[in-house]
Order: structure tokens, then C-alpha cells, then sequence
């Protein structure tokens, strides 16, 4: 078996977890993501992992097998080790990992280790899936996040095997990495949403992100509160505006986009503008910003649509997003034609 990649742990509040935290959780069940298989979930089940919200403790609450736990615990006394196969929600690559115990205490699992493979469901239903050891065996502390960050980005996987060892309790695992998509997600009138995330699109700076990440702009769906998408802090200072860069997942032109403010409704923006551009950098510098959609209102909890009159004719590979003054929104949809095949 080849050697792990190189990896180190980070403390959770250093900046390399901050820069972690902007990636995608490719683990998220709001990507998808969702279990395969499992040793045994007696107490909780393994689906908890995948969970976006922080893991909760209710001292009171009890149900038919014990006390009952927000996370993946597995019955005591296991002579070997417990396990359970998780498919990422899209194909991608690792950056780093957050091992989540919190509120196991004296029921956390002492060590877990984790296995990956790049497989169709099939395979991993049938145990053909070659799976290779990225993240080999690593204490754990009762009731702690983990922080674990790779020297270089993986290979792109579609499965991981969490080990457990030799039981307990784990409450979340983050699997932050980033998308790579073996086919492009087109949309029924033929276009591509070049920013989504299962199509690779990311956010890669913002001015600020007080209550939520723009990372959640990119997700499928259209949420299911308020929490799930992009809010900034009220702003006091005249003439101020909030804004965010998605690096677009393929670059392409803009025919059509859909600003989503579902669930903001005393916090709306106002008013918003999109602009585009054309670098290879993964953060844009000095650069000239080409308008795509001038300013236009948006209205409490609904979608709006608009055509991109100011993008058609130009291919992107990056859009920058800004809200006058502040507020939140939920989702964006950069619907347009990818520049190559």
C-alpha cells in the first residue's frame, strides 16, 4: 500500500483552517452527499456526519437504545473496528479534513483513519472499489474539532471509508476540498450554470461574511433557511456596498442569470450589480471588471431573473457579485455557454 499523502495538524483557530473553511465541504449532504454502508450505528446514525448545522447536545433527550447523541456512535466493546463508506456528493480533491467530536466525551472514538477511492457506487456496493489510505490512524480528543491539512491537494475521490477505532462516537466529518467534475451539470434549455459547484464554480474572496459564507450561492437547491446562504453585517456607513467573487467553474459566456433571496425578507439587498472578467489568477488583482448586469432591485424572498446583455460576447472565468448597501441572498445562477468543449 502507498504512503498517505503529507498532512499536518492545525490548531482551530490558526489561518489554515480559515483558508480550509473557504473550500467546499464535499462531504455536505446539501452537495449530495450520502452514506453507503456501515459497520453498525447503534446509538446514532452515520448520516449525522453529513450534516451542515454544528452538532447539538439535549441533556434530556433519550430515545429506545440509550441516550441520544447528534452524530455517528457505534455499540461498545467492538474487538476489531467499526467503519462506514460515504459518497461524496461530487467527485473531488482534498485539501483537509475537520474530524468533529464535539459532546462525545467519555463515548468518543480514540482514533479513526480514513480510506478514499475514485469508483462508481456500483463498484463500492459490490467491493470492487480500490480504496487507498489518505489519512492514516490519528488520536482523537473527547469533544474537540480536529484540524488535519494536506502539504498538496489530493486526487480527485468519489468515496471515502472512515475507520473508527475500536468504537464510540464521532459527531461531523468536514472534507474540504474542491470540486472536479467529470461532466458538466447542463441545465434543460442547453446552458451551463458556470458558477454552480457541481460544476467546479467556487467563491473566492468577499468583503465580508459575518453571518454566512458566499460559498453557499453555489449549492443545488434553494436552501432551507436563512442560514444557508450569504448574509453580510449591517453596514453604517454612507455609500457602502458588500461584494463577492465566484471564480466560475468553467469559463464561458453569460446568457442569463437568477439572483435568489429566498428567506431574506427584512434583509434583502436593495439594489445589485454583476460585473465579469478574464485571469488566470485564482483571485482577481487589478483587473478590468466588464459590466454584465447593471443595477437592478431585488425584492423580498424570490427569485429573480434577468438576461445578461453585458456578458454574452465576453468569456468569463470569474463574475464579482455586489450589494448596495448589504444584506443577504441565497442563491446565484451564472446560466451561459462554456468557452470550449
Amino acid at each position: 500500500m502507498s504512503a498517505a499523502p503529507a498532512f499536518r495538524s492545525v490548531e482551530p483557530t490558526s489561518a489554515e483552517v480559515l483558508a480550509l473553511k473557504a473550500k467546499s465541504n464535499l462531504a455536505s449532504v446539501s452537495l449530495g452527499s450520502k452514506i453507503i454502508s456501515f459497520s453498525d450505528e447503534f446509538f446514532a446514525e452515520a448520516s449525522n456526519l453529513l450534516k451542515d448545522e454544528e452538532a447539538v447536545f439535549l441533556p434530556e433527550k433519550f430515545n429506545e437504545r440509550g441516550k441520544w447523541m447528534d452524530g455517528w456512535e457505534t455499540r461498545r466493546h467492538n474487538k476489531d473496528y467499526d467503519w462506514t463508506i460515504i459518497q461524496l456528493g461530487y467527485p473531488g480533491s482534498i485539501f483537509g479534513f475537520d474530524v468533529d467530536t464535539s459532546h462525545f466525551t467519555g463515548n468518543h472514538a480514540p482514533v479513526v483513519s480514513i480510506e478514499a477511492a475514485n469508483a462508481t457506487e456500483q463498484e463500492v456496493g459490490e467491493g470492487k472499489a480500490q480504496f487507498v489510505e489518505i489519512l492514516p490512524k490519528v488520536g482523537m480528543n473527547p469533544g474537540s474539532h480536529h484540524y488535519f491539512v494536506y502539504e498538496a491537494p489530493t486526487a480527485a475521490y468519489t468515496h471515502l471509508r472512515v475507520n473508527n477505532y475500536p468504537d464510540g462516537g464521532i459527531a461531523r466529518l468536514r472534507v474540504y476540498g474542491q470540486v472536479v467534475p467529470q461532466n458538466l451539470v447542463a441545465l434543460e434549455d442547453g446552458l451551463v450554470d458556470l458558477a454552480f459547484v457541481g460544476n467546479g464554480g467556487r467563491a473566492v474572496a468577499c468583503s465580508n461574511q459575518h453571518f454566512c459564507s458566499p460559498s453557499n450561492l453555489l449549492l443545488p437547491g434553494r436552501g432551507k433557511t436563512m442560514g444557508d446562504g450569504w448574509e453580510t453585517r449591517r453596514s453604517r456607513t454612507p455609500n457602502h456596498s458588500d461584494w463577492t467573487i465566484l471564480k466560475l467553474g468553467v469559463p464561458g459566456f453569460v446568457d442569463k442569470v437568477e439572483f435568489d433571496t429566498r428567506h431574506f425578507c427584512g434583509n434583502f439587498p436593495p439594489l445589485v450589480t454583476l460585473h465579469g472578467t478574464s485571469t488566470e489568477e485564482d483571485v482577481p488583482g487589478e483587473v478590468e471588471w466588464v459590466e454584465i448586469i447593471k443595477g437592478v432591485p431585488l425584492t423580498a424572498d424570490a427569485q429573480h431573473y434577468f438576461d445578461a446583455d453585458g456578458g454574452k460576447d465576453h468569456a468569463f472565468t470569474h463574475v464579482k457579485f455586489t450589494m448596495y448597501p448589504d444584506g443577504g441572498i441565497k442563491r446565484i445562477r451564472i446560466n451561459g455557454r462554456p468557452a470550449s468543449s
